[in-house]
């Protein structure tokens, strides 16, 4: 399936996450920062971060035609981004079993600087995974 024949779910579409490329175990997805997403501190909240990060998780998990559901997602935060900047999720598979996957996770600013890192283990359930 290529990266035009899939449609984030509603949540991703609403924060207006685009997936930019994806492959057996790996996805990449992109969302510009707006007004509406920042904390009292004026950076990004940490939720649309965490968003983005899953989605990607999500996509990646899910590559292999089957259904992945997350059990356990960690994300530590590095630096804020800026408003109206792209923010990248990077997600690749470290290790993937009958029932689990093991992903790290990874959010870019528009510098190329490291924004968040974490991990994300997934459980495959054996059921086909109907798409996006």
């Amino acid at each position: 399936m290529s990266v035009s024949e899939i449609q984030l779910d509603a949540f991703s579409t609403l924060l207006g996450m685009q997936l930019i490329e994806t492959g057996e175990g790996s996805a990449r997805v992109q969302m510009t920062v707006r007004k509406d997403m920042v904390n009292p501190h004026g950076t990004p909240h940490g939720g649309a971060i965490f968003s983005l990060a899953d989605t990607a998780l999500a996509v990646a998990s899910n590559s292999h035609g089957i259904e992945a559901v997350a059990l356990n997602v960690n994300l530590n935060y590095c630096r804020p981004a800026a408003v109206g900047s792209v923010v990248t999720a990077v997600v690749t598979e470290d290790n993937l079993t009958k029932k689990t996957g093991l992903y790290s996770m990874n959010v870019y600013g528009s510098d190329d600087k490291l924004i968040a890192s974490g991990k994300g283990t997934v459980y495959r359930t054996g059921r086909p995974f109907r798409g996006w």
